[in-house]
């Protein structure tokens, strides 16, 4: 099956969703909503992410967000790692939760952050949790209606000021503008996303896929304008083979493929780094991993999350990691 791109840039606005394994619940009560929010705060918070909406459901999660830095994908690891890891340890359970690498797609969000925003609002209700979104705790929309309380990485105020600059009669317009999808089907607007990973006008999905190509052609944001277009590449789409992952990996780490696979190896960064990219670029599970690399699947768990937590406090391991995923995103 394809792969979708993973593609992280300076202020990208994606839609992020993920399934529970095999369409299986990824919560089981409120304690574990409790933790899924926790958790989504903490990692926006130190990724600087402005996330616009929110929705847990049963057994998928949407995330509607801005990445100010081009962390997505370390972001959302750390995110679900550590979920994962929460989840099992309280249910007594081993394995996968998720199904595999989330889903992102980015969006011009000009033309699309209200309408994505009442989506992701009125999920609840379309699935028959809530008799009305507003009633839904493990939804962002009622706070929109009454910022007290709203946790401060929630940025409701991008999407009302988008209807007026006045808030008070946004909010109005906002809530109007929500519950037509109670009264009426509403289009969903992911219908809409090209190339499987693109929503927005002619303009914005041609700064990334050229007419008849798949090549990234880069993108002027803040980032850019600075430091010149990104270069242009093509964008792989197939599942990266592992001993390529792993040569790719030594190149970087400037180490021999004996050192990355030595076991009991302390502070071996190119082993945990191996690791960490089996996983997030080849959705291998814990058991294929350990496998792989002659450890238990305890140990995995283990390595994953001292990998996330490096990538977040050590910038020159974080760099390196980067430069391998890149040749394969």
């Amino acid at each position: 099956m394809p792969r979708q791109p993973r593609l992280n840039i300076a202020n990208g606005t994606y839609h992020v969703t993920q399934r529970g394994v095999e369409r299986r619940d990824i919560v089981a009560d409120d304690e574990d909503r409790r933790e899924w929010l926790r958790l989504l705060g903490r990692n926006a918070t130190r990724c600087g992410w402005r996330v616009f909406a929110y929705a847990l459901m049963t057994n998928h999660f949407h995330i509607f967000l801005r990445t100010p830095e081009p962390n997505l994908s370390v972001g959302m690891h750390a995110f679900e790692s550590g979920y994962v890891s929460l989840f099992n340890r309280r249910h007594r359970r081993e394995g996968p939760l998720f199904q595999g690498r989330f889903r992102a797609v980015l969006v011009e969000q000009e033309t699309h952050g209200r309408v994505l925003s009442r989506y992701v609002h009125l999920n609840p209700f379309r699935a028959g949790l809530t008799p009305h979104p507003a009633q839904y705790r493990w939804c962002s929309y009622r706070h929109y209606l009454d910022p007290r309380g709203a946790p401060v990485w929630l940025d409701w105020q991008t999407i009302l000021a988008e209807i007026s600059v006045h808030e008070a009669s946004a909010r109005v317009a906002y809530r109007r503008f929500v519950e037509e999808g109670i009264v009426s089907p509403i289009a969903n607007p992911l219908k809409d996303v090209r190339e499987g990973w693109l929503l927005g006008s002619d303009r914005f999905v041609e700064q990334y896929v050229g007419s008849g190509t798949s090549n990234f052609k880069g993108r002027r944001n803040e980032a850019s304008e600075v430091e010149g277009h990104v270069p242009r590449r093509p964008l792989k789409f197939e599942v990266p083979d592992p001993g390529e992952l792993i040569d790719a990996v030594c190149t970087q780490f400037g180490v021999s493929k004996e050192r990355l696979m030595a076991k009991g190896r302390p502070n071996n960064w190119a082993r945990d780094a191996a690791i960490w990219l089996d996983r997030e670029l080849r959705g291998a599970t814990l058991d294929q991993i350990a496998a792989r690399f002659g450890v238990t699947a305890t140990a995995i768990s283990e390595v994953l999350r001292r990998t996330t937590r490096r990538l977040t406090e050590v910038t020159e391991f974080r760099a390196l990691v980067e430069s391998v995923r890149s040749q394969f995103d």
